[in-house]
Formats: structure tokens, C-alpha cells, sequence
């Protein structure tokens, strides 16, 4: 990032996953309701909705957010998030259907 904003790497994550039941009434299946890793969002204000790394928009009361990172992980989030201990995830970019930057 430009601008004297923190770089991804500098930035706080939160791990993120779907509820089964979304504020519109509809239902998430299980194979859905994967852990996305999510930057804490800059400023006080809400933003109107968080974007995991893996590009999936999440809108306020359709997901709860984790005290760790429990259950299935979105491999194209790992791949796509700054934490280096993720990096070998990026060779696997076309087996995760991931675009390269």
C-alpha cells in the first residue's frame, strides 16, 4: 500500500468464517463456511462489508469471527495473505484457481 498506510504484511488479521444462517435468511452450506483470513479494516468507521484475501466480500452479520484459526482454512486466503509461513502456497496457484497478482 502507498500513501503512508501499513503494508498487508504490517496489517492485523482477523480469520473470518460464513454463519449458516445469513442475515437475508438464506443458508451457507457446510462446504462454504471456511475460515477466510480478512485485514483488519483501517479505519473506526464500518466499513461496508470486509474482503478476504481470497477477493470474498462479507457483510456485516454474515460472519463471526474466530478466536483462532479452527477448521477448514480458504487455501486461495492462506495463499494470498502475507504470512510468510503461507508462502509455499503460492506455487499451487492454478491448483487454487488463483490469479496472480
Amino acid at each position: 500500500m502507498t500513501g503512508g498506510h501499513e503494508s498487508d504484511a504490517d496489517r492485523a488479521l482477523m480469520v473470518v468464517r460464513l454463519k449458516s444462517r445469513q442475515p437475508d435468511g438464506s443458508v451457507v452450506g457446510e462446504s462454504r463456511r471456511v475460515c477466510h483470513l480478512v485485514a483488519v479494516p483501517d479505519s473506526d468507521s464500518m466499513p461496508e462489508f470486509l474482503v478476504g484475501y481470497c477477493g470474498v466480500r462479507i457483510f456485516p452479520g454474515a460472519a463471526e469471527i474466530l478466536p483462532a484459526a479452527v477448521g477448514m482454512p480458504c487455501e486461495p486466503c492462506m495463499a494470498r495473505s502475507p504470512i510468510s509461513a503461507f508462502a509455499m502456497l503460492r506455487q499451487f496457484r492454478d491448483r487454487l484457481g488463483i490469479q496472480s497478482p
